[in-house]
């Protein structure tokens, strides 16, 4: 057991760099769509990095545009608010933890696995009556943890990988007998050091236990989200274990067969689109 002690791994976490200031706006506004695009698009282009992704998106085949976008202005008007938000969201994570190339980690089927996550978050939270853009963004950064683990522990966090492939057990079980902690921990502590909302927060932390009754609805949602990623393999691993989603979040959110087949459906046909994200 190579065991992580939680001052080493808020020592690390501590150690990171803040997140841009236009991430923090957009995590506190999810639930408001009166933000100023304009004043958006001006804090965007304070960073080289993420105005870059912002054009490449925009100029994607999807949207299918016959002239190109060239400026920033331009491309906040054909992304919209959600897909910039999604879009700024995920390109500031994945700019402040980049994996080593020789971490266990596979980088993309772990992008792959959180935006499918996150399109079926969307498609509950829609079902149920709930704000659908803090599921996306719960559904999102539900396993930061474990991209955290890798990237400011790759050694230990390998034989973590390692000993779940060998073991055949949950990750989560193997990360406790491994390191004595879990990615939900870890990304609990990093969602607290880059001010998160605490409904994200609290998604992060309690997305594999949905026992105590005074969680937030987020996390059911997220959970269920997880599992049902899980289920349409969205990341393209191998003999993948599928979690059930436990009864407690079939109790609160009154999920349905037919709700998930409706979501499934729904997030399986949007997934491609999501995906233009990781370039």
């Amino acid at each position: 057991m190579i065991a992580l002690t939680p001052a080493q791994v808020h020592a690390a976490i501590n150690a990171l760099p803040s997140m841009p200031a236009v991430v923090s706006e957009l995590m506190v506004q999810l639930d408001h769509d009166d933000v100023n695009l304009a004043d958006l698009a001006r804090k965007i282009g304070v960073d080289p990095a993420l105005t870059v992704r912002v054009l490449r998106l925009a100029n994607s085949s999807f949207y299918g545009l016959k002239r190109q976008v060239r400026t920033l202005d331009e491309a906040v008007a054909v992304l919209g608010l959600r897909s910039l938000r999604n879009l700024v969201t995920t390109a500031a994570v994945m700019d402040k933890l980049t994996v080593n190339p020789d971490s266990a980690l596979a980088f993309e089927a772990y992008w792959r696995h959180a935006l499918g996550t996150a399109l079926c978050a969307r498609g509950i939270a829609t079902r149920k009556g709930l704000d659908p853009e803090s599921a996306y963004v719960a559904g999102l950064l539900h396993d930061i943890g474990r991209l955290a683990l890798a990237t400011l522990f790759s050694g230990p966090y390998k034989q973590v990988l390692e000993r779940q492939a060998i073991d055949d057990i949950p990750l989560v079980q193997a990360e406790h007998a491994t390191l004595g902690l879990d990615h939900a921990m870890v990304g609990a502590a990093l969602a607290r050091h880059w001010n998160f909302p605490e409904s994200i927060r609290q998604a992060i932390a309690e997305h594999h236990n949905t026992s105590q009754t005074e969680l937030d609805t987020l996390v059911m949602v997220t959970h269920a989200a997880d599992a049902l990623a899980h289920a349409l393999d969205f990341e393209g691993a191998q003999n993948a274990m599928v979690p059930p989603i436990q009864q407690s979040a079939w109790d609160r959110l009154q999920l349905r067969e037919e709700d998930l087949r409706a979501v499934a459906s729904q997030a399986d046909q949007g997934f491609a689109a999501a995906c233009g994200m990781l370039q």
